[in-house]
């Protein structure tokens, strides 16, 4: 009888997750020692049969080889034991890209991660699915598919075959100006372990524009999208979990000195395959020290200090990244629920310190987290190690009382009656999504954090806040209006 293959299931992740979970810094120091303790962890666990312990054995060696690669200490290139060196035709037409695509197959780290120049003709059923700032987002099918195997005997790399992907032209590219080509060269070298941002195959160019498009594996949803559809059937263990892998994910971006300039629900993409998260959308990422003559993004994820200095720092990230905090655990929307005469009446409230509402479900140690990201001042808020680490110690606290009670699952919050009924029943549907867009403010007034007697007025809609001396100059110039609410692949 032939062997069943073995593919990611609930409870292998279950497994890989706890592993993950109950290694020790302090003890576990290298990638080695991490390496082993895992594998002897699934070596002991009685629950998998042979062919499970062999498939996340292969699995361990894949991850911990990609880290010791992406950590610098060595150059391996490991396929069936052999080492391989990838140089392939590169056809772009395009200098620069050519040497940085060249630059990005010499040092390659597995057959599966291979950057590539694409034939467009390679592509068909391609179907136009959203537009975002500077790009348009399309689905297709790549006949040939990516590399993925290396054959030791023939010496030659295997291609996967037909699979759907996902193509983003990056518009005006066929000009000289240069935004485009940092999205490129992010998209390619920041992530060559394809660890914490969306896959990238390669770049490919439409013939009729002649705009560049980059080539970027396809995800089952984003986010928001994924919430508004399972919330409902989330335990506290796996919202712990999606936080945990997002902030893991900007941490090691921030390591990098890059800002994520637009980061929000609908540019954090689910892999349903592996239950993993990753963050997309580098169009306007780039170093700290690198500027922006304008604010970006989605308006309910802007650090208050943006709109008054403009100034992007990763603590800007970080208010971001509490507002995503705030939508994992309540499943909304953040302000949803609120009608603002004007998008400077929001940028304003903001500023004076409104905030999501905190629900009395929301447990203590994470409210008080969440409070942290999105504090006024930017310099009382956390740097994203930190955040990761205190998500670290939430997720093993949640693995320890498991363990003490002997359940493999534990109740979303412990209990469903402790949710607002509200937060239950509304109709998430309804609720209104900001879209990304350009803005140039013109405000003095110092962003502050507000009272619980303010904040209760704004959620109560019975505010009435003082224009601040400056504010009659803000001026608001939405200059791209970006629908983030389609269903968003790398929106």
């Amino acid at each position: 009888m032939a062997t069943q293959e073995i593919k990611w299931n609930a409870k292998l992740r279950g497994v890989w997750d706890k592993g993950n979970y109950s290694l020790n810094i302090d003890v576990h120091k290298t990638f080695t020692e991490k390496e082993k303790y895992r594998k002897d962890l699934v070596e002991s666990d009685s629950s998998l049969t042979e062919n499970e312990k062999k498939f996340l054995f292969n699995e361990l060696q894949k991850l911990y080889d990609a880290l010791r690669i992406g950590n610098n200490s060595e150059i391996l290139k490991k396929s069936n034991n052999a080492t391989v060196k990838i140089i392939l035709e590169i056809t772009s037409g395009n200098n620069e890209i050519d040497k940085l695509i060249q630059e990005c197959q010499q040092t390659t780290i597995s057959s599966d991660r291979v950057i590539e120049w694409i034939s467009y003709d390679q592509f068909e059923n391609i179907n136009y699915l959203s537009e975002g700032g500077c790009s348009t987002i399309y689905t297709a099918i790549w006949k040939d598919g990516c590399y993925y195997k290396w054959n030791s005997e023939k010496l030659i790399l295997k291609r996967f075959g037909r699979q759907m992907i996902v193509l983003k032209r990056l518009n005006n590219s066929n000009n000289s100006n240069v935004h485009w080509f940092q999205e490129v060269t992010l998209s390619f070298t920041l992530d060559n372990t394809s660890t914490f941002l969306a896959l990238c195959y390669g770049i490919t160019k439409e013939p009729t524009t002649q705009d560049y498009m980059l080539v970027l594996s396809y995800y089952n949803n984003d986010l928001r999208h994924f919430l508004k559809d399972n919330f409902q059937s989330l335990t506290l263990l796996q919202k712990y979990s999606i936080v945990d892998h997002i902030v893991n994910s900007l941490n090691k971006i921030h390591k990098q000195n890059i800002l994520h300039r637009d980061l929000h629900s609908g540019n954090i993409l689910h892999c349903a395959q592996f239950n993993t998260w990753y963050i997309s959308d580098l169009g306007l990422s780039g170093p700290v020290n690198k500027q922006l003559d304008s604010i970006y993004g989605n308006l309910p994820y802007i650090a208050p200090e943006l709109l008054y200095k403009k100034k992007y720092t990763k603590k800007s990230n970080v208010y971001s990244l509490g507002i995503i905090l705030w939508e994992v655990i309540t499943g909304e929307t953040p302000f949803s629920d609120h009608e603002f005469n004007s998008d400077s009446d929001f940028a304003l409230a903001i500023i004076n310190g409104y905030r999501p509402k905190l629900y009395k479900y929301i447990p203590y140690e994470y409210a008080t987290l969440m409070k942290q990201c999105w504090d006024a001042i930017p310099d009382n808020r956390p740097d994203a190690e930190t955040i990761s680490n205190e998500m670290d110690s939430l997720v093993k606290s949640l693995y320890n009382e498991m363990d003490e009670q002997h359940e493999l699952t534990i109740p979303s919050n412990n209990s469903k009656s402790k949710f607002s009924q509200s937060s239950l029943t509304e109709d998430k549907s309804t609720q209104k999504i900001q879209t990304s867009k350009v803005y140039t403010f013109n405000i003095s007034a110092q962003p502050r954090n507000a009272t619980e007697e303010q904040q209760l007025a704004y959620e109560t809609k019975q505010f009435d806040f003082e224009i601040p001396e400056g504010f009659e100059q803000l001026s608001l110039n939405n200059v791209v209006d970006v629908d983030n609410s389609n269903n968003s692949q790398d929106n």
